[in-house]
């Protein structure tokens, strides 16, 4: 059995940590109607329990890459400068039309639910901000779009948000109100990969120094 599939974890036994209580209940509905989209059920129930909060573990695959970072979901509190709201505002004209972010990991990339084949159940996709490219040459060439969403890559991930979680896998963090854990700096380097970015996110929030192997 693959490493992976021993560490997966059914989302409804699923740790998640540093949330933040979400404010206004109603926020959900707020901005489904800015959006003009209706979130599905399993998510909105995660964020009512869970908002902007990271999930353990915390690594996904998509159809194009493995071993990336799920983050942490999108902010509901409106009156924070980094809200769901917000971040689509800069995001928007990098998307397509009905794709909408709910997770930014420490990358800058964030996981979307694509609304464009069905909008009662959207397809959970990654958006990387990397701009897509070729190599001709030994030379790196960017092509030219038409539209600025093209430029990036939308990778499938899963038919759900229940599915997406299901499928996470990888190293697991414990939350810590001390933050022993993240003061054990022999001990974080046995991480790599994503789950070290997500650690030195972790730890830069408290004002610590990155994890350096």
């Amino acid at each position: 059995m693959k490493e992976k599939d021993k560490n997966k974890r059914k989302f409804n036994i699923m740790k998640w940590l540093y949330k933040k209580a979400l404010k206004d209940r109603n926020s959900i509905e707020k901005v489904e109607d800015a959006f003009g989209i209706k979130f599905p059920s399993d998510y909105t129930n995660i964020v009512l329990e869970n908002n902007a909060a990271t999930p353990s573990p915390n690594t996904i695959d998509t159809s194009r890459q493995t071993g990336k970072a799920f983050g942490e979901l999108l902010n509901f509190n409106l009156d924070v400068n980094e809200n769901i709201l917000s971040l689509y505002e800069e995001l928007k004209n990098k998307i397509p039309n009905k794709v909408f972010p709910i997770t930014m990991d420490p990358g800058g990339n964030f996981l979307c639910y694509d609304f464009r084949d069905d909008e009662a159940n959207p397809k959970v996709s990654r958006w990387d901000h990397e701009q897509k490219f070729v190599v001709e040459d030994k030379e790196l060439i960017i092509e030219d779009h038409e539209n600025q969403s093209d430029y990036y890559h939308l990778d499938f991930i899963a038919n759900s948000f229940t599915e997406t979680l299901t499928n996470l896998y990888g190293e697991e963090i414990e939350e810590s109100n001390s933050w022993n854990n993240f003061q054990n700096e022999e001990k974080l380097k046995e991480f790599s990969g994503e789950d070290l970015v997500q650690v030195n996110r972790i730890r830069a929030l408290q004002g610590l120094p990155p994890i350096e192997k």
